[in-house]
């Protein structure tokens, strides 16, 4: 016997027939397999020995339980597909029908084998309008038996399906809703799931273009770059998408047309502005006149240029008889031109407005050669006033600061007689007084007597 054994060998015909029953061996899987008899150690009633060796006819041995692998063709379905299920199992299996599976979220049908009960295919069709990433089919193995009648001991579960019964939909949205002249933005598509087929052409932009349509997400979420038209001024303007022209991983197509919101566009050049007219001042009648006076528009903003000061050439003379400022002549008796008075020619030496306000080391002398003719006696009038450094050029190095409202200057502590105690000379303290409380009116005065001797600009 091979693979096997044989028990409870009897007849029951009076030796003719004999029946036993075979046992294989576990666990063995053998296509070919035989009994053997030899005839040989048999005789008939009469004594009669056999000489031959009979062979049963082959028998196999399978000692293995059938299993199965289900594949779903495809894993991703939309509205109204269906697809494909194959069932194939180790071994050619009987007693397998739809009753053995457990299908979730669809139905199977048309379930048959072509190669004798070892590979089967149904067709599989999803429940309406459900959407569902995770779905199986199932199979109990114990409920189908192979040929040699060995019944399954596992449950086989299929590649996971996923049911997809939504359309696509996508929101779109401008980053800058007011655009210029020059200026682009950036626009954002974001569907509700990752779709293929989408390019510019499912797009309508109101008075510009898109450009750069790309994705880094696998298809959800997609940018472009909106570009205005020129010469437009709109105050509404919308970007919309067809989403007819676009499709899921399930393949399901849009329904729908979405819309962004608004933007403006003003890329009209703003025209050069005109010079402005000059504001012309009607002074009414004065029986009309407004008590509010009309305020001419400020200066131009201009930055002070500097004044480049040249020598003074032509006619400098003057209806006063001084002579030209600057020319090297005196006028006569020893008087030295009027520039003099200010600066002694840019020579460090006091000039003779310096000497008429001289410090006590710069008295005058009476000699007759200070400012206009004045010597000791009338120059003496000034000689305490601090007033010197303000028209002395002096080398040294301790002057280096004006000093003319110094501690000293205020003598007595009778502040009541303002400038006049300062400088003891009444007639210059009213004059420091007037020029104190009016100092750009002196100024202008100053201007217009230096006008009248030919002079309108001095290098000092």
């Amino acid at each position: 016997v091979a693979n096997g054994s044989l028990s409870n060998l009897t007849s029951s015909d009076g030796g003719v027939t004999w029946t036993a029953t075979f046992t294989p061996t576990a666990n063995v899987n053998d296509p070919t397999n035989l009994i053997l008899i030899d005839t040989g150690g048999v005789q008939d009633l009469a004594g009669n020995l056999g000489a031959s060796i009979a062979i049963s006819n082959n028998y196999i041995l399978d000692a293995t339980r059938p299993t199965v692998n289900i594949v779903v063709a495809n894993p991703n379905l939309g509205i109204g597909q269906s697809t494909t299920v194959t069932f194939t199992f180790s071994e050619a299996v009987s007693n397998f029908d739809l009753s053995d599976l457990s299908v979730t979220n669809g139905d199977l049908s048309n379930l048959t084998s072509s190669d004798g009960g070892k590979t089967w295919t149904a067709t599989f069709t999803p429940t309406a309008n459900v959407t569902d990433p995770s779905n199986f089919i199932a199979l109990d193995t114990s409920n189908v038996t192979d040929l040699a009648g060995n019944a399954g001991s596992t449950v086989a579960v299929s590649n996971n399906y996923a049911l997809d019964s939504e359309r696509p939909t996508a929101t779109v949205v401008i980053a800058n809703p007011n655009l210029g002249v020059g200026q682009t933005s950036q626009v954002t598509i974001t569907f509700n799931e990752a779709v293929s087929g989408f390019d510019l052409s499912d797009l309508s932009v109101a008075n510009g273009t898109l450009s750069k349509l790309s994705s880094s997400d696998g298809g959800k979420t997609w940018t472009a770059t909106l570009t205005p038209n020129a010469n437009v001024n709109s105050a509404s303007n919308a970007i919309s998408i067809n989403t007819a022209g676009v499709s899921d991983l399930s393949g399901n197509s849009g329904s729908s047309v979405s819309s962004s919101g608004n933007y403006v566009i003003n890329t009209v050049p703003v025209p050069p502005v005109a010079p402005t007219t000059p504001l012309i001042v009607v002074t009414p009648d004065p029986e009309f006149r407004s008590s509010d006076p009309v305020a001419p528009p400020p200066p131009p903003n201009v930055p002070l240029q500097p004044i480049v000061f040249t020598a003074p050439t032509g006619d400098l003379g003057s209806p006063l008889t001084f002579a030209p400022l600057f020319e090297q002549r005196v006028i006569g008796n020893g008087i030295r031109p009027l520039g003099d008075i200010f600066i002694n020619r840019g020579a460090l030496s006091p000039s003779f407005i310096a000497q008429v306000f001289s410090s006590s080391d710069n008295q005058g002398d009476g000699s007759g050669h200070g400012f206009l003719g004045f010597g000791g006696g009338d120059g003496g009038v000034f000689g305490s006033s601090t007033l010197s450094s303000l028209f002395n050029q002096d080398s040294s190095a301790e002057r280096d600061s004006l000093n003319a409202f110094g501690s000293q200057s205020i003598k007595g502590g009778d502040i009541s007689q303002g400038l006049r105690g300062v400088f003891g000379a009444p007639t210059l303290g009213q004059q420091l007084q007037q020029i104190k409380d009016s100092e750009q009116h002196r100024v202008d005065n100053l201007a217009a007597a230096l006008q009248q001797v030919g002079i309108s600009e001095m290098p000092a």
